[in-house]
């Protein structure tokens, strides 16, 4: 995503923090691989981020970190570093509109997302999200039908604003209606195209 020359490939262990709260902002990061968490200072769940996706955009700017952000499991980040910028720009005269489309992208994403979080019905909560993981997917170029939760069910209920029981009761609903198929952390949409019919 980010210029090879200039940007730095990292691994980050299951359970390592790409940065935390407070740290100084000093780069910004494209998830190469493996899913991360967010987390608020009061250690809430807000976020994940998929492979594809940028870390750190809305902050770019800021002194500081406001969130943590932690490997879900065994990662690769792509690390750039902001004091770089100024030799981009020198280097390509789109550097400008690129940042421009990253910060668009990463506010339309998280517009998105809040469309999730406004639903209250727990099936069409939970049902909105599972296709905005597949819509982001598809248009990161992965595999958009099958899906792994990247969180446990407790975390995920934790990151909707439900109960693990209305995450639960959803989630069978859904299965009832052959919407999906769960099988553990696996989950098959059978049905991803009727919202558009």
């Amino acid at each position: 995503m980010f210029i090879n020359d200039i940007s730095t490939r990292k691994r980050v262990a299951k359970g390592a923090y790409i940065y935390r709260h407070g740290a100084p902002v000093t780069s910004l990061f494209a998830l190469r691989s493996g899913i991360a968490k967010v987390y608020d200072s009061e250690r809430t769940l807000i976020g994940i981020v998929q492979p594809g996706q940028v870390i750190g955009a809305e902050e770019l700017f800021m002194p500081c970190h406001h969130y943590d952000v932690q490997a879900a499991c065994d990662i690769e980040v792509c690390e750039l570093q902001n004091r770089h910028f100024y030799q981009i720009s020198q280097i390509t005269s789109d550097f400008t509109l690129f940042m421009i489309n990253i910060l668009s992208r990463s506010a339309r994403e998280k517009q998105r997302f809040i469309s999730v979080m406004v639903q209250s019905d727990g099936i069409k909560k939970i049902r909105g999200f599972l296709q905005l993981l597949c819509e982001l997917n598809r248009e990161y170029g992965f595999e958009h039908r099958c899906l792994t939760l990247p969180v446990s069910k407790k975390e995920l209920a934790q990151l909707l604003g439900i109960s693990l029981s209305t995450l639960t009761r959803a989630l069978e609903t859904l299965v009832e209606q052959q919407i999906i198929t769960v099988n553990k952390k696996n989950i098959t949409l059978l049905a991803e195209e009727k919202k558009h019919g």
